[in-house]
């Protein structure tokens, strides 16, 4: 994770460790002042560090836009691996209902960072844009996959699967996104388990009481 980027430390560990929670941090900031008017000394501040330290790790702030970019694709690879590892056994609604549930999660635990992300779209560069699109399009067909399997069995009777992979993505975005209303109705357990009930009528598969 975070290569390419310039630092100053010899200590790779350490520098892993600064990185992982200045993309926090530069993530809140960026969410609150916006990138283009967010400079390093309110990084700096959020983070509890010196300027000085933080350019020890970084050589820019869109040095920082590209750490978090790393971080998010690196870490929807990693719980999707832990996704694949968990659901290994079990029947296609019970697979489809516990990765929904990882998923959604996981994209809460580092919320301001999706966030961040979905708001600095518009100004990535090509190349950028397109590696973030294409990290959507590998979870939209991991979810499509595991519908698949489960239609190919006879468990599932969706037609649009497509429709529905869609869907299952846009649920962590609708929670993260939209918390200041849905933390007034739902717990993010009764939120999860309200949606995957959806997605499972839409597929005409049976409820997992208790998801």
């Amino acid at each position: 994770m975070f290569t390419g980027i310039r630092t100053y430390s010899q200590d790779k560990s350490l520098v892993e460790t600064r990185r992982c929670e200045l993309v926090r941090f530069a993530s809140r900031v960026f969410i609150e002042k916006g990138y283009a008017s967010a400079g390093m000394r309110e990084i700096a501040r959020s983070f509890g560090k010196s300027t000085g330290t933080i350019y020890h790790y970084v050589g820019s702030k869109e040095d920082i836009l590209h750490l978090i970019l790393e971080f998010v694709i690196t870490n929807q690879q990693e719980y999707l691996n832990e996704i694949q590892a968990t659901i290994a056994g079990l029947n296609p609604t019970a697979a489809l209902t516990e990765a929904i549930r990882i998923y959604t999660i996981k994209y809460d635990e580092f919320a301001d960072m999706h966030i961040f992300v979905n708001h600095v779209m518009v100004i990535l560069n090509p190349e950028d844009r397109k590696m973030m699109l294409d990290a959507s399009r590998r979870l939209i067909e991991f979810f499509l996959a595991l519908i698949n399997r489960g239609t190919e069995k006879g468990d599932f009777g969706a037609t649009n699967s497509l429709m529905v992979a869609w869907n299952i993505v846009i649920i962590a975005g609708g929670w993260v996104n939209r918390r200041w209303f849905w933390k007034n109705a739902f717990s993010l357990d009764q939120y999860i388990g309200n949606q995957t009930e959806l997605i499972l009528k839409m597929l005409e598969a049976p409820v997992i009481q208790g998801s």
